[in-house]
């Protein structure tokens, strides 16, 4: 009978590589003894091999070692300096780690199928961006099921590769059908937009944190951006400076030739700090402020950034111009964007989800312009941010407000109006919608199961 002291021996001096390499060897590539020929045991372990290449690998290396406990303990090897790997000590001190991996490698598989069949399913129903209203809730939640189930696979599992594969295209279509199943949620948008009698002039997209979303008209573009375009070269600076390892503290000379008339307090002919002039663009909408950045960041860098962000649809192609006067290289295409991008930018901004988006942050708490956000805000409802856009051609408003302990994104544009009364009518009765339901209603169970619930701007 095996003595106590030997077996806290030899569990000291089994190593789980060391055994699970030589079983691999034995079991895998060979049918015969539990050694394999031409292995050698060496007083400093044992010669490395291959590792288990599935789950079937596991099963017969587990099987073996449960035979191995229902045989005779067998002689100990005469090697000097060395312990019997193989001993019933030793099989017993790295049976569990492997029947622990096995049920993981288990889970991890029926984790696989489970989300193979909800895609089969939400497949089935057809292209998510194409579905009626009535089948999108069930696309939804299948296209949900199987992201949310791949992100449940083991990392470290035979499967992990495929499932992290798998899960980029699910995710995509898990995107488009987030975004149709929102958008047909959004009813109470629809009715307020008719309230005004400027139905088809309004773009409204309202979002939360987790990026749940109800819109009108979210995809598109309003006639000009205006200033609203400031809040997209915010980000792409920001994105930038922080890639490059820029401090923001950094200066930038202002270029005489970026001046046009302006409300803001960058003067051209001197140097600013990269975060004072993002400030300026935002708070004070400085035009100079936006004409310089655009300078420092180039047309393709500008838009480059955004693209890597994931915005498509939002395009900087024209400097700002004041009441008359053009900066230089003003550029010759309109600037565009959509509410829908422009709320998921402002949401990432209030989730700081990437460096230099507190500075953003501030800058959007400290606006100047608050007669559209932030006069239709009010208490118990909190005003958190804002940036504003005015032109010939639009109005409108980013506003970050708290409702209820929970942030939201309000983004409404009117085109060809200069009626602040219609916009801030508009985000009030967002608002009040907002208290009284406690947040978006008809919500689909286990939303917050996903860290971050997939970009819904996707058209």
């Amino acid at each position: 009978m095996l003595g106590l002291g030997w077996l806290q021996t030899a569990k000291s001096a089994v190593k789980p590589a060391a055994i699970l390499s030589l079983l691999v060897a034995s079991v895998v590539g060979s049918q015969g003894p539990v050694l394999a020929p031409g292995l050698e045991v060496q007083p400093s372990g044992i010669t490395p091999s291959a590792e288990p290449k599935s789950l079937s690998d596991l099963y017969r290396i587990r099987d073996h070692l449960q035979t191995r406990l229902s045989e005779p303990p067998p002689m100990p090897w005469m090697v000097p300096g060395a312990q019997n790997e193989l001993s019933a000590p030793a099989t017993l001190a790295h049976l569990w780690p492997l029947t622990y991996r096995i049920t993981q490698e288990e889970i991890a598989q029926r984790r696989w199928a489970w989300a193979t069949q909800s895609a089969a399913s939400a497949s089935a129903l057809g292209n998510p961006a194409t579905l009626s209203d009535a089948s999108v809730e069930a696309a939804y939640g299948f296209w949900y099921e199987a992201v949310d189930t791949l992100s449940q696979v083991p990392p470290d599992s035979f499967v992990a590769a495929q499932a992290m594969a798998q899960q980029s295209i699910y995710r995509h279509n898990l995107a488009i059908a987030a975004y149709r199943y929102d958008t047909t949620r959004s009813d109470f948008l629809a009715s307020l937009a008719a309230q005004t009698g400027l139905a088809e002039r309004l773009r409204v997209t309202v979002c939360n944190l987790d990026r749940e979303c109800r819109r009108w008209q979210g995809d598109r573009p309003p006639a000009n951006p205006a200033s609203l375009i400031k809040v997209p070269v915010a980000v792409a600076l920001t994105a930038h400076i922080y890639q490059q390892g820029i401090s923001p503290k950094a200066t930038l000379w202002v270029n005489p030739g970026n001046w046009t008339e302006d409300a803001g307090t960058t003067q051209v002919g001197r140097e600013y700090t990269l975060e004072q002039i993002m400030t300026d663009m935002i708070s004070a909408s400085g035009n100079v402020a936006t004409n310089q950045l655009i300078d420092y960041l180039g047309w393709a860098g500008v838009n480059q950034r955004l693209r890597d962000l994931g915005y498509t649809a939002t395009r900087v192609s024209t400097k700002l111009v004041g009441e008359s006067t053009y900066p230089v290289n003003p550029g010759l295409v309109a600037n565009l964007t959509t509410t829908d991008e422009l709320t998921d930018m402002m949401v990432g901004i209030y989730n700081q989800e990437h460096p230099g988006d507190a500075l953003i942050q501030l800058a959007l708490k400290q606006q100047v312009d608050r007669a559209l956000g932030h006069a239709a805000v009010k208490p118990p409802i909190l005003w958190l941010g804002e940036k504003t856009g005015r032109n010939s051609k639009v109005l409108g408003s980013t506003t970050a407000v708290n409702v209820s302990g929970n942030t939201y994104i309000i983004t409404a544009t009117l085109d060809y109006s200069a009626n602040e009364a219609v916009l801030r009518t508009l985000i009030d009765g967002v608002i009040r919608h907002l208290l009284t339901h406690q947040g978006f209603e008809d919500d689909l169970d286990g939303d917050d199961l996903l860290a971050t619930r997939p970009r819904s701007f996707l058209p």
